[in-house]
């Protein structure tokens, strides 16, 4: 995916083994910066995307003024780019995301 979007001129990177709330976070001039979460399992695009995962990106995405995406992309496709609109919903009521839970104790 970083070699994809770098090839349409994005300045992209990934977080290494996941450890962050998004997979690749994409930058261009003029655009919002992207959060984008990828999913290849040949199971379902939201099979490892649980709904604390997803509230997490969403979150971030907010608090940065980025795109949240989930592109799913299993082993010869192509890649599916799915906005937060056509992702299940959360159920998360008032969620406090693990990365800030700390820091409001």
């Amino acid at each position: 995916m970083v070699n994809l979007l770098k090839q349409n001129d994005f300045f992209a990177m990934r977080a290494p083994a996941s450890l962050g709330v998004a997979d690749v976070v994409a930058l261009k001039d003029g655009r919002r910066p992207m959060l984008i979460e990828m999913k290849s399992t040949s199971r379902s695009a939201f099979a490892g995307f649980p709904p604390a995962d997803r509230a997490d990106l969403l979150f971030a995405a907010a608090l940065s003024g980025a795109e949240a995406w989930l592109v799913y992309w299993p082993k010869r496709s192509k890649p599916q780019w799915i906005s937060p609109e056509h992702w299940p919903p959360t159920d998360m009521g008032t969620y406090v995301p693990k990365q800030i839970a700390p820091a409001l104790r």
